[in-house]
């Protein structure tokens, strides 16, 4: 017997990275499309029955996998068609953290913030289960549901349609691995499934779509022991990162990328952030007038004439944090405020998170950057200092 299990679809709180547990949340356009590209994938292999979550975002995903009918704008199916509700498929609650941002779940001293990366020390919030429940709900599922099927139909093709939380405890027990290792390979990404085999005695994994890179995973407080190397790792992987600057918060990292998230000009260039002053001798012959050198660290920005004919806008940021980042590159990294192309700087952890959360590999928090000023920009490209925009740093 094969049994493939499939996490929902996205919605706003998933791309919002918020805690969504045994919240009602329904899908997201975004959500349904990556249902309806997976059920093309799947669209010729048959399932004998297929097992959902009773919440709406992952019955919904069945309902759209499948291939089963909606009979309204909330999905209600006749009786004995489309996927079977089961109500020890609901999510895992988080009980009054439940709708809480990750980033303020995890800057705690409450063991909640083990929830990834120590489940043996989870502490669930007040109202909230524990992942040994979890387990527990899942092998009842496992052998009052899925088991019995096998003796009924050996060569039964089963779908199983769930969410993050309890998948994983749901996998934990097929794999009779610890809660220690709660997670296995890591949190299944939307609309990706994971298939096992059953013999009628044991489970066997047969294949497993790449783990995701854990979106909750990826806003970390500034503070953080490491987020300097986590940041400066991610943008040597040619990732994508928002980190807080001497200035506002920022893009940095692979610039396409970068041009995509935006909707920025390829003909835009970016600022490059350098970590010490005398590392702009590597990319320029200009001499610096010393009135504007004596301004780095800090929140200037110098258009220079580069080693490779063109101009380059170089900036040594006041941040230390940052230039630590800089340096752990071993290269300049770019920067750009943190927008969409012709819209308003994002000045807030809140709205940052919520726009591009889902867009880039790593957010690095430091509060609201309300007021700040961005930097100073000037021109030295002609042999004379050009104020281009006055900044934080008068010139």
């Amino acid at each position: 017997m094969e049994v493939y299990i499939i996490r929902h679809g996205k919605t706003d709180w998933n791309k919002e990275c918020r805690f969504q547990g045994a919240k009602d949340i329904p899908l997201n356009e975004e959500g349904r499309a990556a249902a309806v590209k997976l059920g093309e994938r799947l669209k010729d292999i048959h399932f004998d029955e297929v097992f959902s979550s009773p919440l709406s975002r992952a019955y919904e995903t069945a309902c759209i996998v499948s291939g089963a009918a909606l009979q309204s704008a909330v999905p209600e199916l006749v009786e004995g068609q489309g996927p079977r509700k089961n109500e020890l498929l609901t999510e895992i609650s988080f009980g009054e953290m439940e709708g809480v941002p990750f980033d303020q779940w995890m800057n705690t001293d409450d063991p909640r913030k083990y929830f990834f990366e120590k489940p043996g020390l989870y502490v669930p919030p007040k109202g909230g289960e524990t992942f040994e429940s979890g387990c527990e709900r899942t092998r009842e599922f496992i052998h009052t549901v899925l088991e019995p099927y096998y003796k009924k139909n050996p060569d039964a093709r089963l779908m199983v349609v769930a969410h993050g939380a309890i998948l994983a405890a749901l996998m934990c027990v097929l794999e009779n691995r610890g809660i220690d290792n709660f997670w296995g390979q890591g949190l299944k990404g939307n609309c990706e499934e994971t298939i096992y085999n059953y013999d009628g005695k044991s489970w066997t994994l047969v294949s497993e779509d790449k783990p995701q890179v854990n979106p909750y995973m990826k806003i970390i407080a500034k503070e953080a022991t490491a987020s300097a190397e986590q940041a400066a790792n991610a943008v040597r992987k040619g990732g994508v990162v928002i980190v807080p600057t001497d200035t506002v918060y920022g893009f940095s990292g692979d610039g396409d990328k970068i041009r995509s998230i935006k909707g920025r000009s390829e003909t835009k260039p970016f600022i490059q952030l350098i970590a010490k002053p005398e590392d702009l001798r590597l990319y320029t012959d200009d001499t610096i007038p010393e009135n504007l050198l004596s301004k780095w660290p800090g929140a200037l920005t110098i258009i220079v004439n580069d080693k490779r004919g063109g101009t380059t806008a170089f900036r040594c940021p006041g941040d230390e944090w940052l230039r630590h980042v800089i340096s752990l590159c071993g290269a300049p990294i770019y920067s750009t405020s943190v927008n969409r192309s012709g819209k308003p700087v994002l000045d807030t952890e809140a709205e940052i998170v919520k726009e591009f959360g889902s867009e880039v590999d790593l957010i690095i928090t430091d509060g609201d950057k309300k007021g700040a000023k961005p930097s100073t920009l000037v021109s030295i490209a002609d042999g004379t200092i050009k104020v281009l925009r006055q900044g934080d740093v008068q010139i």
